[in-house]
């Protein structure tokens, strides 16, 4: 036996022996940019057929030794450039100079896709569905934060603004909302690091990424199917989005200052009914009803005598009064460089943006810094590290939800022209619409919410290189919120409680650990097997106090001590954490034919202890067609088709959803009483994704058109649906998994261009995707949840859609609003049963398109968002129509019944909208009421972003000491087509008069390079 054993080991070594053995050359040259002719250090150079090769020196230059003699493909690589392929010939015991020139720009399937958890391939071998925005895509727009650059640039992602605040964030969904009561925002990876979601403030929705700033960013990788997102299992399902800061170059050292300043000004405003107007249509309507009770008119609501001639009232303009422009102004600095042990990336930014509002209520300063750097400690041993530290104060007005703390509101919606929001010695009017508390001007005046937040978002991440082909990394990562909220309303304002502070502090800690083995193994001449196994940990924790007080003596103190007492105190601390063990394994055959298989093992805290852990496979195949010896179509440079499906999960819950829970309740003889007040659900788990996904990628004619096809279908099982419970009970509800919900679609993508001369380019981006949402089932026998809402959920219908009455039109006899019953038959009252499902307030087609023209120093930077299907109830329909002192849109006037006979759009007015008041006080027909007569479609087209620059020549720099310099204009909601008529069609649905309205924004920047 042990004879046998060395005679096989011997034979072996000969094998191994004889590459040494054979005739050989030498490969060498050196790789630059083909624009610059800069060296490209770090490019990987590689014999394809061998699997061989090298990575450039800081000089740019390679060599490859003891290379066979023949001629062998040679391939050269790196991130942002076109690959280069040729092919090269070796003669026996020679050196073989081969210079090469990379294009700038990485085109179709060449471009690097991040896949997860550091993971790195080309779009032509990924088998997944994945959007990838690049570097070019973003790096010249004037983004308001990372966030909204995805808006429109990826399809298949639909953004929806929660507010016009600067820094504030967006809803995002990817493929359509598959929850109903689970959260359905995506997962946001940075540098390999979970971001939060938890809001330290209340004053705005503020973006989780607002630690980032749109300069830092090098990709930004949208993973949309189960199989480019299961590796991160459980919290999946609503997609994920990868984004990796900038790293260091070697290279000397490059410095670049960007000074930028601009204005901001409301994109809206309304046309209003003047003081005739407005008085002509409120005094009809009290003329026409005052057997009702009510005054002959409303004048002296307003301060004025009943008989005050018109003339002599205020024409008061709200708007032009509330509305003020706001300044912009932004100060960064980048630099990278480093040599060949040691780069970085460094970079600091100051932000100060005032919202359109008077007295600058809304305000928001961001300060952030960015460490990034790699050091290779040995040959074999690296650490990265990535660090972005962030400061926010925001000032803004609105409270979600409430529409009476919003002034902008008020202004415009609930005054009328003829009131007026000061006193002729200075002091607030108390005769406006709503009384003095509501007074528009006391809240910019006498009420101030700030809040201050820290972020750190970072990670540090050792990789040590075992052999040529497999490595084991490390990373530790930190996402940290501390947030301070300040809510004071002077006495003025809060005039019983004698003024009001309140004061809140949130700290939230999401720690992360990974770790994992890394390989990439080629064997033959054409079988790759790349993958990796790993385990995480992740631990979350928040923790908040609140602190109410009340009683201040005057106005100019503000602080806790000042008062007299304290109001209320209350917090909360509270955890979960996520244990998990992956893998992913992928397989490509001569570059022609793909296979990946993914996997997770999850648990988590969140879920009942009978159901903590979960299992979440995927699948996916893809075939290069191109690359098959009897394709030769010249035109196409890839064409690449895939299929994958797979299971996702959501685990986006209350951290205690699956527990029993007491809590505080009742009293008996004035004592606190405790009480249960949740059941537990030991049985609670995880909503379940199943996605089939069928793609085709394409690249014509030298990469001038490239793009990809996808339709796919999926379908939320097992839904973490709170069912109503029997008042029998004792409780409301019960957590439990129960209900589906279906997705699906069509994305296209489409990337060309156009023309490309030595001087002149012009390129061209479009995407854009259809989605269809249905609920195919609810809990047991519940066809309907929120059945008395106008936007139920009900089984055979999208998750958003309207029931609501049909509108009739207005009776041309009397001026009546009129509705169909459920018979279709006329009515003036209708009921809940007469109420329809239309339509609903989701989109079903949303896109962008961008288009890019350079001449020599010159550029020219366009881009499109656009969404159809989606319609919503604009807050301008319901208030802007009951002329019971309110503001009124002047085509109300215009448009309205006023005799016999009229066809008219608008219903005669009345006081409160109340029509018909019937002795047996069955009630009155109100066309205020929510019908399709106020639902308005949300359809646009807005130039989200625009600029134009001008790079000065390299003969002037030379002269002034300069690399480069540039000077800019650029703008931010310039244009818009839309038939909505409230304040926004992105922000619409239901709370759009609590949120602060999208602003334009134009600003002029300069960018030195030193």
């Amino acid at each position: 036996m042990l004879k046998r054993l060395l005679s096989t080991l011997a034979v072996l070594g000969l094998i191994g022996a004889t590459p040494a053995l054979a005739q050989t050359g030498t490969l060498t040259g050196t790789v630059t940019d083909s624009e610059t002719g800069d060296p490209v250090p770090g490019a990987n150079v590689s014999l394809v057929d061998l699997n061989r090769g090298a990575a450039t020196d800081v000089d740019g230059s390679y060599t490859i030794e003891n290379v066979p003699v023949g001629t062998h493909t040679l391939r050269a690589s790196f991130v942002g450039y076109q690959t280069y392929t040729t092919d090269v010939t070796i003669e026996a015991n020679q050196a073989v100079t081969q210079d090469i020139e990379l294009n700038s720009g990485a085109v179709g399937l060449d471009e690097v896709v991040v896949t997860g958890y550091g993971q790195r391939k080309t779009a032509g071998e990924v088998t997944g569905s994945v959007s990838n925005i690049s570097n070019e895509d973003i790096e010249d727009v004037p983004a308001q934060n990372v966030e909204s650059l995805l808006q429109g640039r990826a399809s298949g992602v639909t953004l929806s603004a929660t507010s016009g605040n600067p820094g504030a964030g967006f809803e995002v969904d990817i493929r359509g909302r598959g929850s109903i009561n689970a959260g359905s925002r995506p997962l946001y990876i940075v540098d390999g690091v979970q971001v939060s979601f938890e809001q330290g403030s209340e004053v705005t929705d503020r973006s989780p990424l607002n630690a980032l700033s749109p300069g830092d960013i090098e990709s930004i990788q949208v993973l949309k199917d189960a199989a480019a997102s299961a590796i991160y299992g459980s919290q999946a399902s609503n997609g994920v989005v990868l984004i990796e800061t900038k790293s260091g170059r070697q290279g000397d050292v490059e410095v670049s200052l960007n000074f930028e300043g601009g204005v901001r000004f409301q994109s809206r405003r309304f046309d209003l009914a003047n003081r005739d107007q407005w008085a002509e249509i409120n005094q009809e309507a009290f003329e026409d009803y005052p057997s009702y009770g009510f005054r002959e008119n409303i004048l002296p609501a307003f301060g004025y005598d009943s008989d005050t001639p018109v003339e002599e009232l205020r024409d008061f303009r709200w708007q032009d009064w509330v509305f003020d422009p706001g300044g912009h102004s932004k100060v960064g600095f980048s630099a990278n460089g480093g040599d060949e042990d040691t780069q970085f990336f460094l970079s600091g930014n100051i932000t100060q943006t005032g919202g359109a509002l008077k007295t600058k209520a809304v305000n928001y300063d961001n300060k952030s810094i960015r460490v990034n750097m790699t050091q290779q400690l040995t040959e074999d041993l690296n650490v990265e590290l990535n660090l972005g530290l962030n400061n926010e104060e925001d000032a803004g007005v609105c409270q979600d939800g409430f529409f009476i703390n919003c002034p902008f509101y008020q202004a415009i919606g609930e005054e009328p022209p003829i009131s007026y929001p000061y006193n002729d010695d200075g002091s607030y009017n108390p005769n406006t619409e709503q009384a003095a508390v509501y007074n528009p001007a006391l809240f910019l005046n006498e009420e101030t919410r700030t809040a201050n937040t820290t972020q750190l978002l970072g990670s540090i991440t050792p990789t040590y290189q075992l052999t040529p082909w497999l490595s084991a990394k490390a990373k530790l990562g930190i996402d940290w919120q501390d947030a301070e909220e300040y809510d004071y309303s002077t006495p003025e304002f809060a005039r019983s409680e004698g003024g009001v502070l309140s004061r809140r502090f949130n700290d939230v800690t999401n720690f992360t650990f990974n770790g994992t083995l890394n390989a990439d193994y080629t064997f033959g001449d054409s079988h790759n097997v790349s993958g990796l196994l790993g385990t995480e940990y992740r631990r979350e924790y928040e923790e908040e106090e609140e602190t109410g007080f009340q009683g201040f003596n005057n106005s100019l103190l503000r602080v806790p001590a000042a008062a007299s007492e304290v109001g209320f105190f209350q917090g909360f601390n509270t955890e979960y954490r996520v244990f998990s063990y992956f893998g992913r394994a992928n397989y490509n055959y001569d570059g022609r034919y793909i296979a990946t298989v993914t996997m997770r093992y999850d648990g988590t805290s969140r879920f009942g202890s009978d159901q903590r852990f979960g299992l979440f496979p995927s699948g996916s195949i893809g075939w290069r067609l191109s690359e098959e010896n009897f394709f030769n179509v010249d035109a196409v440079d890839d064409l690449k088709f895939r299929v994958s499906y797979g299971v996702t999960g959501n685990s986006d819950i209350g951290n205690f959803s699956a527990r029993g829970l007491y809590g505080i309740g009742g009293s008996y003889r004035d004592q606190v009483g405790i009480r249960p007040f949740q059941l537990a659900n030991p049985r609670l788990s995880w909503e379940e994704k199943r996605e089939l996904n069928v793609g085709v990628d394409w690249s014509l004619w030298s990469g001038r058109l490239t793009g990809s096809l996808n339709l796919y279908r999926s379908v939320n099982d097992e839904l973490l649906l709170n069912r109503p419970l029997p008042t029998s009970s004792g409780f409301g509800s019960i957590t439990e998994n129960a209900g589906k919900v279906q997705n699906q679609g069509i994305e296209f993508d489409l990337s060309t261009v156009n023309i490309q001369t030595e001087d002149f380019r012009w390129s061209t981006r479009f995407n854009v995707s259809v989605t269809q949402n249905e609920v195919l089932d609810l809990v047991g026998d519940l066809e309907e949840l929120n059945g008395g809402s106008v936007l139920p959920i009900a089984e055979g219908h999208s998750i958003e859609a309207w029931k609501v009455p049909i509108w009739a039109g207005v009776n041309p006899a009397d001026g009546r609003p009129m509705w169909y019953d459920k018979d279709g038959n006329l009515t003036y009252r209708p009921t809940q049963e007469d109420r329809k499902f239309v339509n609903g307030a989701e989109e079903d087609v949303v896109g962008g398109a961008g288009t890019r023209f350079s001449y020599k120093g010159l550029s020219l930077d366009l881009f499109f968002d656009f969404s159809f299907g989606a319609q919503s109830l604009p807050f301008t329909q319901t208030t802007f129509t009951d002329p019971f002192g309110e503001n009124v849109l002047e085509f109300v006037v215009e448009e309205r019944w006023e005799e016999p006979g009229d066809v008219a759009r608008y219903p005669r007015p009345a006081p409160f909208g109340i029509y018909d008041l019937l002795p047996n006080s069955e009630g009155a027909d109100n066309p205020d009421q929510t019908s399709t007569n106020w639902l308005y479609k949300n359809n646009y087209i807005r130039l989200k972003n625009a600029r134009i620059g001008y790079q000065m020549p390299e003969s002037i720099m030379n002269k002034v000491g300069l690399q480069g310099a540039r000077i800019y204009v650029s703008g931010i909601n310039l244009l818009q087509w839309s038939p909505y008529l409230g304040i926004d069609p992105e922000v619409a649905e239901e709370d759009e008069e609590s949120s602060y309205p999208a602003e334009q924004q134009i600003n002029l920047g300069l960018q030195l390079d030193l």
